[in-house]
């Protein structure tokens, strides 16, 4: 079971009314998206992180672990985001010339990157709060009643079961790969990768199948009835 799904129907808020938690949940991701105060956006990070750790119960080296690969890639983005070009040097902190132009950092590349940070990690943390306490079906049954059209309900559905799917047979595919040493050296572990790949596109398939099976088998007709407390 992924992490995240394992928590949303383990925490200790999982009993809590789940429109209540998606209402708080969105509006203290509104607001992260509109205020600029580098301090309300750093409360509004510690009070999520606060309330998933100590609230929740949700473990903190896993909630840490979640955090880190979003915020890998948003350091990579807001690497670019310091860079400024401009045709004098002299409003750049530091810079070094190319032909005409002049690349470098500015106090203003800083303060624009410092706000994105702590505004997308404010947002993320939000986002984490409503993914670790409402179970998917839950949040499906709120999207429902906030009227989101069926093609998209019944998609997020099969992405959500297929994820499950992909990642069983990812791990029973490697774990049989580990255990005949497919790994035990570089030349050997990119062969083993490849054959992953292979049967992997394989076994999705097949799985594919029999899931259209057992659909016909239900007289599936198109539709997913989504019902809920």
């Amino acid at each position: 079971m992924i992490v995240i799904d394992k928590y949303a129907y383990t925490n200790n808020l999982r009993s809590m009314n789940p429109n209540f938690k998606f209402g708080v949940g969105i509006i203290f991701l509104v607001g992260s998206m509109l205020i600029k105060n580098l301090i309300i956006l750093s409360l509004i990070i510690l009070l999520m992180s606060a309330v998933i750790v100590g609230v929740a119960k949700i473990d903190i080296i896993d909630y840490i672990n979640l955090l880190k690969i979003p915020i890998i890639f948003l350091i990579m983005s807001i690497a670019m985001t310091l860079i400024s070009v401009a045709d004098n040097p002299s409003n750049l902190i530091k810079s070094f010339c190319i032909g005409s132009k002049y690349i470098g950092i500015s106090n203003e590349s800083i303060s624009t990157s410092i706000h994105i940070f702590f505004r997308a990690i404010s947002c993320l943390t939000c986002v984490y709060f409503i993914m670790l306490t409402i179970p998917f079906n839950q949040l499906l049954f709120i999207f429902k009643k906030m009227h989101i059209p069926s093609i998209i309900l019944e998609l997020s559905m099969l992405i959500y079961r297929f994820i499950f799917i992909f990642m069983e047979e990812v791990s029973d595919i490697r774990k049989s790969q580990e255990l005949r040493f497919g790994y035990i050296d570089l030349k050997t572990s990119y062969k083993s990768f490849g054959l992953l790949g292979n049967l992997l596109y394989k076994r999705m398939m097949i799985r594919y199948e029999e899931m259209c099976i057992s659909l016909d088998m239900k007289l599936y007709n198109d539709t997913f009835h989504i019902i809920g407390e």
